[in-house]
């Protein structure tokens, strides 16, 4: 029986003898190793929502564009009403068993979309500068701080934009814009290789 071994990276496809990871002088990018991400949906307003997802994942549920962080697991805001949980792939299959469980007979909704999501590491002095490029979130440490999670469009793309801290982005797009997406960043890194 052919045994499936999952993937981990998703750029080497889309490369093609280009330099992928980009490590310039000030500034690095690079695609996020693959985790789990678990998509909730529920009313941020029911009191049930708000101890089930913190008594599940570990963590407080945050506030309207930030991320809080427990280990290995984060938890972002979406939108309203929507959260997005990253964790380890060993964790994922576990973490949605017991939402789900615990949002049984709730009006709620927990799905597994780590497939679905590709992510992109924009780090160093040089990454605030780079990001602007292709959004216009004002990324300065006194608006953007470590903690901030904001759905925005970069490239012209819906994206998350995740800062982790100071110099330290991660971009998350659709699964199938990476090629358009890794394309644009090795076209705008250029000005930032000298």
């Amino acid at each position: 029986m052919l045994k499936l071994q999952a993937r981990t990276a998703i750029t080497p496809d889309f490369v093609a003898g280009r330099a992928f990871p980009v490590v310039a002088p000030a500034l690095k990018i690079g695609e996020e190793p693959r985790h789990g991400l678990i998509r909730i949906q529920a009313d941020a307003w029911a009191t049930h929502t708000r101890a089930d997802i913190e008594a599940t994942l570990q963590l407080q549920l945050p506030l309207a564009e930030s991320f809080t962080a427990n280990g290995d697991v984060r938890l972002a805001w979406s939108g309203p009403n929507e959260w997005l949980a990253f964790c380890s792939i060993q964790d994922e299959a576990s973490i949605v068993h017991s939402l789900r469980e615990r949002f049984a007979e709730k009006f709620a909704t927990v799905t597994l979309i780590s497939d679905s999501r590709v992510g992109f590491s924009v780090a160093g002095p040089d990454a605030a500068s780079f990001i602007c490029k292709g959004c216009a979130i004002d990324v300065e440490a006194d608006y953007f701080s470590s903690g901030t999670a904001v759905t925005t469009r970069f490239a012209g793309l819906p994206a998350m934009l995740v800062c982790r801290e100071v110099s330290d982005y991660v971009l998350y797009f659709d699964v199938s814009m990476t090629g358009f997406v890794l394309d644009w960043l090795l076209d705008a890194v250029e000005e930032f290789r000298s």
